[in-house]
């Protein structure tokens, strides 16, 4: 993986701050890591931030997180990312999905991101 991901546990919740220009396959990778740790630590709370990721020049598309986020962790997980909406696939909730799946939502600031975490 081509990022650089320093994780904490900070009370009730699971953070991640991650840095680096990101490359194809990298969202699977990053999001198995989070899924490992969160079960790791038994935490359904997490904040990513990626303020500090860039796209690679040879990148295709955008950073797929939200998408491999929502294949890999439990339902019950809410997921607050903080990220610019043109970095990452915006498409954070299905609309009219049957499968459940876990609460993800993008955010400008890392503030906005813990006011909506702490709002369950």
């Amino acid at each position: 993986m081509n990022l650089v991901v320093a994780s904490r546990h900070d009370g009730p919740l699971m953070r991640f701050q991650v840095e680096g220009r990101w490359q194809n396959g990298d969202a699977l990778k990053l999001a198995y890591m989070v899924k490992a740790a969160v079960s790791r630590l038994r935490q359904d709370h997490v904040l990513i931030d990626l303020s500090r990721v860039a796209t690679a020049p040879d990148a295709q598309g955008k950073f797929l997180i939200c998408d491999r986020l929502r294949r890999a962790l439990a339902p019950k997980t809410r997921v607050g990312v903080v990220a610019t909406p043109d970095l990452v696939d915006a498409d954070c909730a299905p609309e009219g999905s049957s499968t459940p799946c876990p609460a993800i939502a993008l955010f400008g600031a890392e503030r906005e991101a813990l006011s909506w975490l702490d709002s369950v």
